[in-house]
Protein backbone atom coordinates (compact mmCIF):
# COMPACT_ATOMS: atom_id res chain seq x y z
CA UNK A 1 0.00 0.00 0.00
CA UNK A 2 1.49 3.35 -1.01
CA UNK A 3 0.99 6.69 0.73
CA UNK A 4 -1.77 7.83 -1.63
CA UNK A 5 -3.83 4.70 -0.99
CA UNK A 6 -3.28 5.08 2.77
CA UNK A 7 -4.56 8.67 2.64
CA UNK A 8 -7.55 7.54 0.57
CA UNK A 9 -8.42 4.82 3.10
CA UNK A 10 -8.06 7.35 5.91
CA UNK A 11 -10.72 9.46 4.19
CA UNK A 12 -13.04 6.45 3.90
CA UNK A 13 -12.52 5.68 7.60
CA UNK A 14 -13.29 9.29 8.59
CA UNK A 15 -16.51 9.21 6.53
CA UNK A 16 -17.51 5.86 8.06
CA UNK A 17 -16.98 7.18 11.60
CA UNK A 18 -19.10 10.26 10.84
CA UNK A 19 -21.91 8.01 9.57
CA UNK A 20 -21.69 5.57 12.49
CA UNK A 21 -21.48 8.30 15.13
CA UNK A 22 -23.42 11.43 14.01
CA UNK A 23 -22.42 13.25 17.20
CA UNK A 24 -18.83 13.44 15.91
CA UNK A 25 -19.62 14.65 12.40
CA UNK A 26 -16.88 17.24 12.97
CA UNK A 27 -14.29 14.49 12.50
CA UNK A 28 -15.25 14.30 8.84
CA UNK A 29 -14.84 18.07 8.41
CA UNK A 30 -11.40 18.01 10.00
CA UNK A 31 -10.34 15.01 7.93
CA UNK A 32 -11.48 16.32 4.57
CA UNK A 33 -10.78 20.04 4.96
CA UNK A 34 -7.50 19.84 6.92
CA UNK A 35 -5.84 16.42 7.07
CA UNK A 36 -6.44 15.30 3.47
CA UNK A 37 -5.17 18.53 1.83
CA UNK A 38 -2.13 18.64 4.13
CA UNK A 39 -1.52 14.95 3.44
CA UNK A 40 -1.78 15.56 -0.30
CA UNK A 41 0.79 18.38 -0.09
CA UNK A 42 3.16 16.20 1.97
CA UNK A 43 2.85 13.21 -0.36
CA UNK A 44 3.38 15.41 -3.41
CA UNK A 45 6.53 16.94 -1.96
CA UNK A 46 7.94 13.63 -0.72
CA UNK A 47 7.35 12.04 -4.15
CA UNK A 48 8.89 14.97 -5.98
CA UNK A 49 5.65 15.99 -7.69
CA UNK A 50 5.19 19.78 -7.85
CA UNK A 51 1.95 20.68 -6.09
CA UNK A 52 1.69 23.85 -8.15
CA UNK A 53 1.54 21.71 -11.25
CA UNK A 54 -1.82 20.21 -10.26
CA UNK A 55 -3.78 23.08 -11.74
CA UNK A 56 -3.64 26.33 -9.76
CA UNK A 57 -0.98 27.99 -11.88
CA UNK A 58 -1.49 31.53 -13.20
CA UNK A 59 -0.58 30.73 -16.78
CA UNK A 60 -2.39 32.41 -19.66
CA UNK A 61 -6.07 31.57 -19.74
CA UNK A 62 -6.58 30.87 -16.03
CA UNK A 63 -8.92 33.84 -15.56
CA UNK A 64 -10.91 32.88 -18.65
CA UNK A 65 -11.36 29.34 -17.32
CA UNK A 66 -12.45 30.67 -13.92
CA UNK A 67 -14.96 33.10 -15.43
CA UNK A 68 -16.32 30.50 -17.84
CA UNK A 69 -16.76 27.95 -15.06
CA UNK A 70 -18.44 30.53 -12.82
CA UNK A 71 -20.83 31.52 -15.60
CA UNK A 72 -21.90 27.95 -16.32
CA UNK A 73 -22.03 27.14 -12.60
CA UNK A 74 -24.39 30.00 -11.81
CA UNK A 75 -26.72 28.77 -14.55
CA UNK A 76 -26.89 25.09 -13.61
CA UNK A 77 -29.10 25.55 -10.50
CA UNK A 78 -31.43 27.66 -12.63
CA UNK A 79 -31.67 24.67 -14.96
CA UNK A 80 -32.56 22.38 -12.05
CA UNK A 81 -35.18 24.80 -10.69
CA UNK A 82 -36.68 25.44 -14.12
CA UNK A 83 -37.06 21.73 -14.85
CA UNK A 84 -38.67 21.12 -11.47
CA UNK A 85 -41.06 24.03 -11.88
CA UNK A 86 -42.03 23.04 -15.41
CA UNK A 87 -42.63 19.51 -14.14
CA UNK A 88 -44.93 20.87 -11.45
CA UNK A 89 -42.78 19.33 -8.71
CA UNK A 90 -41.93 22.57 -6.88
CA UNK A 91 -43.32 26.07 -6.44
CA UNK A 92 -41.11 29.05 -5.63
CA UNK A 93 -42.46 31.80 -3.38
CA UNK A 94 -40.48 35.00 -2.66
CA UNK A 95 -39.18 35.25 0.90
CA UNK A 96 -39.49 39.02 0.95
CA UNK A 97 -36.19 39.54 2.77
CA UNK A 98 -34.93 43.14 2.73
CA UNK A 99 -32.31 43.38 0.00
CA UNK A 100 -29.94 45.16 2.42
CA UNK A 101 -29.73 41.92 4.41
CA UNK A 102 -27.96 40.41 1.41
CA UNK A 103 -25.01 42.70 2.13
CA UNK A 104 -24.39 40.93 5.45
CA UNK A 105 -25.32 37.48 4.13
CA UNK A 106 -23.22 37.34 0.99
CA UNK A 107 -19.60 38.15 2.07
CA UNK A 108 -19.22 35.40 4.74
CA UNK A 109 -21.05 32.95 2.46
CA UNK A 110 -18.70 33.77 -0.43
CA UNK A 111 -15.52 33.49 1.69
CA UNK A 112 -16.60 30.17 3.22
CA UNK A 113 -17.53 28.71 -0.14
CA UNK A 114 -14.31 29.85 -1.83
CA UNK A 115 -12.22 28.15 0.86
CA UNK A 116 -14.21 24.91 0.67
CA UNK A 117 -14.23 24.84 -3.13
CA UNK A 118 -10.48 25.48 -3.43
CA UNK A 119 -9.67 22.72 -0.93
CA UNK A 120 -12.08 20.20 -2.44
CA UNK A 121 -10.98 20.84 -6.02
CA UNK A 122 -7.32 20.59 -5.07
CA UNK A 123 -7.86 17.27 -3.29
CA UNK A 124 -10.56 15.58 -5.39
CA UNK A 125 -9.91 16.91 -8.90
CA UNK A 126 -6.22 17.70 -8.63
CA UNK A 127 -4.38 15.37 -6.26
CA UNK A 128 -6.28 12.07 -6.13
CA UNK A 129 -7.08 11.65 -9.87
CA UNK A 130 -3.47 12.37 -10.80
CA UNK A 131 -1.93 10.23 -8.04
CA UNK A 132 -4.31 7.28 -8.39
CA UNK A 133 -4.02 7.24 -12.17
CA UNK A 134 -0.35 6.26 -11.81
CA UNK A 135 -1.49 2.70 -11.03
CA UNK A 136 -4.95 2.77 -12.62
CA UNK A 137 -6.62 4.31 -15.64
CA UNK A 138 -7.80 7.90 -15.50
CA UNK A 139 -11.47 6.83 -15.45
CA UNK A 140 -10.90 4.54 -12.47
CA UNK A 141 -9.05 7.35 -10.70
CA UNK A 142 -11.85 9.85 -11.38
CA UNK A 143 -14.49 7.41 -10.10
CA UNK A 144 -12.50 6.61 -6.94
CA UNK A 145 -11.87 10.29 -6.20
CA UNK A 146 -15.51 11.22 -6.83
CA UNK A 147 -16.73 8.43 -4.54
CA UNK A 148 -14.47 9.71 -1.76
CA UNK A 149 -15.78 13.22 -2.36
CA UNK A 150 -19.33 11.92 -2.03
CA UNK A 151 -18.40 10.01 1.14
CA UNK A 152 -17.15 13.27 2.67
CA UNK A 153 -20.76 14.52 2.64
CA UNK A 154 -22.34 11.42 4.20
CA UNK A 155 -21.88 12.59 7.79
CA UNK A 156 -23.87 15.75 7.05
CA UNK A 157 -26.57 13.71 5.33
CA UNK A 158 -26.93 11.49 8.40
CA UNK A 159 -27.01 14.54 10.67
CA UNK A 160 -29.84 16.04 8.57
CA UNK A 161 -31.86 12.82 8.91
CA UNK A 162 -31.74 11.49 5.36
CA UNK A 163 -33.02 7.95 4.83
CA UNK A 164 -30.52 5.35 3.59
CA UNK A 165 -32.11 5.34 0.13
CA UNK A 166 -31.73 9.12 -0.16
CA UNK A 167 -28.09 8.82 0.90
CA UNK A 168 -27.44 6.24 -1.83
CA UNK A 169 -28.99 8.58 -4.40
CA UNK A 170 -26.90 11.40 -2.95
CA UNK A 171 -23.74 9.36 -3.47
CA UNK A 172 -24.80 8.75 -7.09
CA UNK A 173 -25.25 12.51 -7.55
CA UNK A 174 -21.82 13.28 -6.15
CA UNK A 175 -20.29 10.55 -8.31
CA UNK A 176 -21.81 12.04 -11.49
CA UNK A 177 -21.04 15.61 -10.35
CA UNK A 178 -17.46 14.70 -9.42
CA UNK A 179 -16.77 13.00 -12.76
CA UNK A 180 -18.22 16.06 -14.53
CA UNK A 181 -15.85 18.35 -12.61
CA UNK A 182 -12.95 16.00 -13.38
CA UNK A 183 -13.81 16.13 -17.08
CA UNK A 184 -13.83 19.94 -16.87
CA UNK A 185 -10.35 19.73 -15.34
CA UNK A 186 -9.18 17.69 -18.34
CA UNK A 187 -11.06 19.88 -20.84
CA UNK A 188 -9.16 22.87 -19.43
CA UNK A 189 -5.90 20.93 -19.91
CA UNK A 190 -5.48 20.24 -16.20
CA UNK A 191 -6.40 23.69 -14.97
CA UNK A 192 -8.32 23.63 -11.68
CA UNK A 193 -9.67 27.11 -12.34
CA UNK A 194 -12.41 25.77 -14.62
CA UNK A 195 -13.87 23.19 -12.16
CA UNK A 196 -13.34 25.68 -9.30
CA UNK A 197 -15.44 28.30 -11.07
CA UNK A 198 -18.10 25.73 -11.95
CA UNK A 199 -18.24 24.34 -8.40
CA UNK A 200 -18.32 27.80 -6.80
CA UNK A 201 -21.00 29.03 -9.20
CA UNK A 202 -23.27 26.07 -8.48
CA UNK A 203 -22.91 26.43 -4.71
CA UNK A 204 -23.49 30.19 -4.77
CA UNK A 205 -26.47 29.96 -7.11
CA UNK A 206 -28.24 27.31 -5.01
CA UNK A 207 -27.57 29.30 -1.82
CA UNK A 208 -28.86 32.55 -3.34
CA UNK A 209 -31.96 30.78 -4.66
CA UNK A 210 -32.61 29.56 -1.12
CA UNK A 211 -32.14 33.09 0.23
CA UNK A 212 -34.56 34.69 -2.24
CA UNK A 213 -37.21 31.95 -2.44
CA UNK A 214 -39.13 29.48 -0.29
CA UNK A 215 -39.49 26.16 -2.08
CA UNK A 216 -42.79 24.32 -1.73
CA UNK A 217 -42.70 20.73 -2.94
CA UNK A 218 -45.42 18.62 -4.52
CA UNK A 219 -43.36 15.57 -5.50
CA UNK A 220 -41.91 12.67 -3.47
CA UNK A 221 -38.47 13.03 -1.88
CA UNK A 222 -37.07 10.10 -3.86
CA UNK A 223 -37.54 12.28 -6.96
CA UNK A 224 -36.66 15.84 -5.90
CA UNK A 225 -34.63 15.06 -2.77
CA UNK A 226 -34.66 15.77 0.95
CA UNK A 227 -35.19 19.52 1.72
CA UNK A 228 -31.70 19.79 3.26
CA UNK A 229 -30.03 18.04 0.32
CA UNK A 230 -32.13 18.92 -2.69
CA UNK A 231 -31.66 18.08 -5.50
CA UNK A 232 -28.64 15.86 -4.72
CA UNK A 233 -30.63 13.27 -2.78
CA UNK A 234 -33.40 12.91 -5.38
CA UNK A 235 -33.20 10.94 -8.62
CA UNK A 236 -33.41 14.14 -10.63
CA UNK A 237 -29.93 14.98 -9.28
CA UNK A 238 -27.84 12.17 -10.81
CA UNK A 239 -29.96 12.18 -13.99
CA UNK A 240 -29.25 15.84 -14.77
CA UNK A 241 -25.60 15.60 -13.70
CA UNK A 242 -25.13 12.61 -15.99
CA UNK A 243 -26.58 14.62 -18.88
CA UNK A 244 -24.30 17.57 -18.09
CA UNK A 245 -21.29 15.25 -17.71
CA UNK A 246 -22.01 13.48 -20.98
CA UNK A 247 -22.36 16.84 -22.73
CA UNK A 248 -18.98 17.94 -21.31
CA UNK A 249 -17.41 14.70 -22.49
CA UNK A 250 -18.84 15.08 -25.98
CA UNK A 251 -17.67 18.69 -26.18
CA UNK A 252 -14.18 17.71 -25.04
CA UNK A 253 -13.96 14.69 -27.27
CA UNK A 254 -12.73 11.29 -26.14
CA UNK A 255 -9.36 11.74 -27.87
CA UNK A 256 -8.64 15.02 -26.12
CA UNK A 257 -9.56 13.63 -22.70
CA UNK A 258 -7.28 10.63 -23.24
CA UNK A 259 -4.46 12.81 -24.55
CA UNK A 260 -4.58 15.32 -21.71
CA UNK A 261 -4.93 12.56 -19.08
CA UNK A 262 -1.77 10.93 -20.40
CA UNK A 263 0.60 13.72 -19.36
Amino acid sequence: MNKTHALYLFGILAAALAVAFPSITWISLVAFLVILPLGAIWIGKSDGRPIGGLGFGLSSGWLRYLALGLLFGLGIPLLFLSIQQLGGWITLAPRGEPILNLITYLPPLFIRMVLIVVIEEFVFRGFFPNALSQNAGIWTAMVMSSLLWGASHLGSMVYEGLAPGSMVIGMASFLAWGITLSLCYLIAEKSLWFPCGLHLGVNLSFSLAGWFFITETSAPQWWIGHPAWSPESGLIGPIIWLIIGFTAYRLAGAKKVAKVAAY
